[in-house]
């Protein structure tokens, strides 16, 4: 058994906001300066990508590579029969991903137009759907307050109904982690994961979050085999940001930034849509929000979950580093991969006493990471990113 890292829900250039730089050779790139061994594709329903994937990735046995990193055929999708909805959606291989595309533009739930494509169909009717076809699915960024399943349904049975049964896994999200997640008992039977959801390949986006598998090798058999628990593969680690450095950890105004609690935005048993201060538009944060779904429940969770990490893409730190200025940025973080292995060799597995010898203000700054002793000047809000606070 191997201990591999998998960064499973990225896009491509072919999805809005993306960058134009998400092609396989790039993502490939990022990943192995990242340490990720396994990425999604992204966006292999659309024609012009699937086309292009089928002529670049090399198959070796069931796994599909491309300069030597492992991919795994991946889309995100968004329902819209009820809010809207984003799914993540992973592939065994081609024929599925064909298979499940011609479904749905046979039925009229899309014309698959775009990378991230709306469908017209129930995340119930999806699930079935992707069941099907052998593929694995699960809610991206459950939690997040825009397009996700808890911003739309009160669980997830209510959203993926009958099928609920055949979702594989839940995705955090930027804002989550698993110890806020594991307040919600009915989740126990599923697998939590951490991605990136990147839609550029740049170091601060591309693997931002990652899970680490316990797997024999890097195919999507394996992968499957884990997220369901089979077979000793399993999830062994979660590694991601702090919640407080997501967009929307707090409730919070877009506008103003300022940030309330969830008492501050109740009233009358409702919450308020506006901001009390300037009238902006106020999302209620996922620490409210999981708060509130926690409330109607009287089970307690007793799921044994792996270690969830928290980290910040190494480029965010040497930035946090006042005294570095931009040029002495590139040239550090250059350093640093050219000494050590990869960025989360750095940030994750290195022992501090061999990164303090060259490096000891960086240094002392991930160990006070690795013990979860970082503090905030900015708690993310609102739809704005948090910001670390480091002397």
């Amino acid at each position: 058994m191997k201990q591999l890292n998998a960064d499973l829900h990225l896009h491509s250039r072919f999805s809005i906001g993306a960058s134009p730089q998400m092609d396989l050779p790039r993502i490939a790139a990022a990943a192995h300066t990242k340490g990720i061994h396994i990425v999604g594709t992204g966006d292999c329903l659309y024609q012009g990508w699937l086309e292009e994937l089928e002529s670049s990735l090399q198959r070796h046995g069931d796994r599909y590579e491309f300069a030597a990193i492992a991919f795994i055929l991946q889309c995100e999708v968004e329902t819209t029969m009820k809010g809207r909805v984003h799914h993540l959606i992973l592939f065994p291989n081609f024929s599925a991903a064909a298979e499940l595309r011609e479904i749905l533009l046979e039925n009229g739930y899309s014309k698959l137009t775009s990378g991230r494509p709306q469908l017209k169909i129930t995340p119930e009717r999806l699930a079935n759907l992707a069941c099907t076809v052998g593929a694995l699915i699960g809610p991206s960024h459950a939690f997040t307050p825009w397009t996700s399943m808890y911003a739309s349904y009160n669980s997830i049975r209510e959203c993926y109904g009958e099928n609920a049964q055949n979702v594989a896994f839940v995705e955090l999200g930027l804002s989550a982690d698993t110890k806020m997640a594991s307040k919600l008992a009915e989740l126990d039977s599923y697998t939590f994961v951490s991605f990136s959801d990147a839609h550029s390949p740049n170091p601060n986006k591309l693997g931002r979050e990652v899970t680490r598998f316990c797997l024999k090798d890097s195919s999507f058999n394996e992968v499957y085999q884990a997220l369901r628990g089979i077979n000793g593969r399993k999830v062994v680690l979660n590694i991601g940001l702090d919640p407080r450095e997501g967009k929307y950890y707090l409730t919070g105004c877009r506008r103003c930034k300022k940030a309330y609690t969830l008492e501050e935005i109740t009233v009358n048993g409702g919450i308020l849509k506006s901001c009390p201060a300037c009238g902006g538009p106020l999302k209620i944060g996922v620490r409210d929000r999981i708060q509130l779904l926690a409330s109607m429940s009287s089970e307690v969770s007793l799921a044994q979950r792996p270690p969830y990490m928290h980290v910040v893409p190494l480029v965010e730190i040497l930035r946090a580093m006042k005294r570095l200025q931009p040029l002495d940025i590139k040239k550090t973080y250059n350093e640093l991969l050219c000494k050590f292995d990869n960025e989360i060799d750095v940030l994750v597995d290195r022992p501090i006493r061999a990164i303090r010898q060259d490096y000891p203000r960086l240094g002392a700054i991930l160990e006070r990471f690795r013990n979860d002793e970082i503090d905030f000047e900015f708690v993310g809000r609102g739809g704005w990113y948090g910001r670390i606070q480091i002397q």
